[in-house]
């Protein structure tokens, strides 16, 4: 029997049931004769309740927390990079893979998973809301890895906004997990005084990514980005700086995209802010204008020479390439020269690096007789022709010349700006291109030559003696050529060899009339062809408010085209041959030319070229510049194309070999590459606007152009309107000049208008 039913047995006959007797384990005596059991119990309980509530604490900390950080960065809700549902940001690190490398770094910089981009999204989207989503716009951005890096860049990009030629964007792509508004108050960034749009372009764990993952990242969202903003130009810092793998990235997105990317060449921000002032237009085609300097070195110009390429390199080309460099040497080549040029490496550095490609070209001349003006000018302006005529320019420089540290970031800065401008590209058409010097004497070799100040200035905003000195220097225009310092454009350079070729023809043909020079003889020869040509096209060149080179006076001689007595006695006896004077093209004096005395201007102390220009560097439009006429005269616009359509007819009849009917010249269209319209040559006719030969005009149309006439023909006399009479009417109607549109900027968000 159990224990139980013996210890409580029971009699059945007092009718009493099992049932009545409670146990000892469920009476209240006896509750605790197991106590352990029952605490157990309780305290598991007790335990697991503590860690609900606990658990429940630290996520509700936890989402405050993700609040917080959200309100500084309020694309965090978005999920999935653009477009994507509202999730929260991850926060923390990522799991850590099974395996993880021996090395710290490798140890740190170990997630590899898929990337998301929450913080981008919302700067994106307000983009396209406020200024659309057109690929041709104003849009200029600034591509930032290292907090290092953006230390460098913000104050470019605040000084840019300030401008307010372009919108002007800094994207950051970095691994740093710094919020943004904590980096922009540790570079001191007022928002309200620093008009640029910022974008957190970083994706999710950031700080944790391989390089791999890093820089898939830094692509990706350069792809949001063009697509949303359409970027015309990326500028980032030296890559000798930036992070390795965004500067990987951004270099194949920006070939990608067909974008510039500048890289600000480390410890020149200030110098470069120069760029801050040009449009998304100048910027955009940054990489396309190349230079080549062309040297001419006379006889007995060692010295000269050797000071000028040694000034070359001493300049500074940091950001752009280094240009080719052409020399013509003489028949004869004194030694020390001839061993100074062997030892020369060109580029500058390349000494350093013998892989580089040389870009030095040496032109010997063969024959020792002197050359006359004709040749002289031939074999110089043979020395180059561009590749590209839009794109490729050449720099002459003469051996007195001295070049400065910055001449080369000052040409690239007028090209830019003048050039390749949104706004005022149009203005250029006229523009021979750009001189490093300032002139100190008139084309005539007169030496009272005054460059024009601010108050010759045709803008009202100059004008305004409050805003500016007005007797301070400024840039100008002025139409004579130059053979100390000149860059010339290349599709101005293609159009001089065309007019030579046509001009030298219209000599030997006889039909040109012999001229008194108007440039001296102790300038080369060529530049008188290039004078005739920019008085007849309107050109002029741009000179600086500074100069960027120093021209000597000692060691000049004059052109050996041009010499006279004692010189040329010399010649003779070297050579056995004397000169030719009676085939020359213009009338040369009977005495021997004396060499004009330059003022030797110092160029400017080494720094930045906006504490050096005018203006604080900012370049005015070519229209508010002083024009002044090859004699040295302040004119005005109506002036200069009043005397241009003068120039033409004189040209024409007296040069040109057109008489009579080919002679009229307000209905000949000047073609942008050829000068036919100048000439009438055996084989060339000139083109009306129509497309008409001259030789189809009737004798009423050249009467009505006040032109003489021989006598009428009977098909002049016929009553019948020819076509080519009624598309002369048309082009009568035509008006000779029509308006340029100005430069304006838009107000409010739009893109930039034509």
């Amino acid at each position: 029997m159990h224990t139980h039913a013996r210890v409580f047995s029971k009699d059945e006959e007092l009718g009493k049931r099992d049932d009545d007797f409670k146990s000892k384990r469920l009476s209240a005596s006896n509750s605790f004769s197991q106590p352990w059991r029952w605490r157990k119990r309780r305290l598991f309980s007790i335990v697991a309740i503590a860690a609900l509530l606990y658990l429940a604490y630290i996520h509700l900390a936890g989402n405050i927390g993700s609040v917080r950080r959200r309100r500084s960065a309020p694309s965090a809700l978005r999920s999935g990079g653009i477009g994507g549902g509202v999730k929260l940001e991850p926060t923390g690190a990522p799991p850590r893979p099974v395996v993880s490398a021996d090395d710290e770094e490798s140890s740190k910089h170990y997630f590899d998973g898929q990337i998301k981009f929450y913080r981008l999204a919302a700067t994106l989207h307000e983009i396209t809301r406020t200024m659309g989503s057109r690929p041709q716009n104003r849009n200029v951005l600034y591509a930032v890895s290292s907090l290092h890096s953006a230390a460098n860049l913000i104050p470019m990009a605040c000084e840019m906004a300030k401008w307010d030629r372009n919108y002007v964007h800094i994207a950051f792509l970095g691994r740093d997990s710094l919020p943004l508004d904590d980096i922009l108050e540790v570079n001191s960034v007022d928002r309200n005084e620093c008009s640029v749009f910022f974008h957190d372009a970083r994706g999710d764990y950031n700080e944790y990514s391989t390089d791999k993952r890093a820089e898939v990242a830094v692509a990706g969202a350069m792809k949001h980005i063009n697509d949303f903003m359409h970027p015309q130009a990326i500028i980032m810092d030296d890559s000798k700086v930036e992070d390795k793998f965004f500067t990987r990235a951004i270099r194949g997105k920006a070939m990608e995209m067909d974008r510039p990317l500048i890289e600000v060449p480390t410890g020149r921000y200030e110098e470069f802010l120069w760029m801050t002032r040009l449009d998304a237009g100048s910027l955009s085609n940054w990489f396309k204008p190349t230079i080549e300097i062309l040297v001419h070195a006379p006889s007995d110009s060692a010295g000269g020479l050797i000071r000028l390429i040694r000034s070359l390199e001493g300049a500074e080309y940091s950001g752009f390439a280094i240009p080719k460099l052409t020399v013509e040497l003489p028949s004869t080549i004194e030694p020390f020269a001839k061993r100074y040029l062997e030892r020369l490496a060109w580029p500058p550095g390349r000494e350093e690096e013998p892989w580089q490609s040389s870009l030095l070209s040496l032109r010997h001349r063969i024959p020792a007789a002197h050359l006359d003006s004709e040749q002289a000018s031939v074999r110089f302006v043979e020395s180059f022709y561009p590749s590209n005529r839009e794109n490729n320019h050449v720099l002459v420089l003469s051996t007195q010349a001295d070049v400065g540290p910055l001449f080369m970031q000052y040409l690239m800065y007028a090209i830019l700006e003048y050039k390749y401008s949104t706004y005022g590209a149009w203005e250029a058409v006229d523009l021979l291109g750009v001189s490093l010097d300032v002139p100190s004497t008139f084309l005539n070799a007169s030496t009272d030559f005054v460059p024009p100040r601010v108050h010759d200035m045709s803008a009202g905003k100059y004008t305004n003696a409050k805003a500016y000195n007005q007797a301070d220097e400024t840039s100008f225009l002025y139409q004579a050529p130059s053979a100390a310092a000149s860059l010339i454009f290349g599709d101005k350079w293609s159009i001089f060899h065309d007019f030579l070729a046509k001009r030298l023809t219209a000599s030997r043909l006889g039909t040109a009339e012999k001229k008194a020079k108007l440039i001296p003889e102790s300038e080369p020869a060529w530049l008188e062809y290039l004078l005739e040509l920019m008085r007849a096209r309107g050109w002029s060149m741009l000179h600086p408010s500074v100069p960027f080179v120093t021209v000597h006076n000692e060691l000049a001689q004059l052109p050996e085209e041009f010499m006279r007595a004692e010189d040329e006695a010399k010649a003779t006896k070297a050579t056995g041959e004397t000169r030719d004077t009676t085939n020359e093209p213009f009338l040369t004096a009977t005495e021997t030319p004396a060499i004009a005395e330059h003022t030797e201007r110092q160029t400017p102390d080494y720094q930045p070229l906006h504490h050096t220009l005018a203006f604080e560097g900012d370049l005015p439009e070519l229209s508010h510049l002083p024009y002044l006429s090859h004699e040295g005269k302040l004119v005005d616009i109506a002036t200069m194309m009043k005397a241009k359509e003068d120039v033409i007819l004189s040209f024409r009849r007296q040069i040109g070999g057109c008489q009579d009917k080919a002679s009229f010249g307000n209905h000949l269209v000047p073609d942008e590459t050829r000068t036919d319209d100048l000439f009438c040559l055996p084989g060339k006719e000139a083109e009306s606007e129509e497309g008409i030969e001259l030789e189809e005009v009737s004798a009423e149309e050249l009467a009505h152009e006040g032109i003489a006439q021989t006598t009428p023909t009977d098909e002049d006399d016929d009553d019948d309107t020819t076509e080519a009479e009624v598309a002369m009417d048309v082009a009568k109607s035509i008006p000779a000049a029509i308006a340029k549109p100005q430069r304006t900027k838009l107000a409010g968000s739009g893109d930039a208008v034509g």
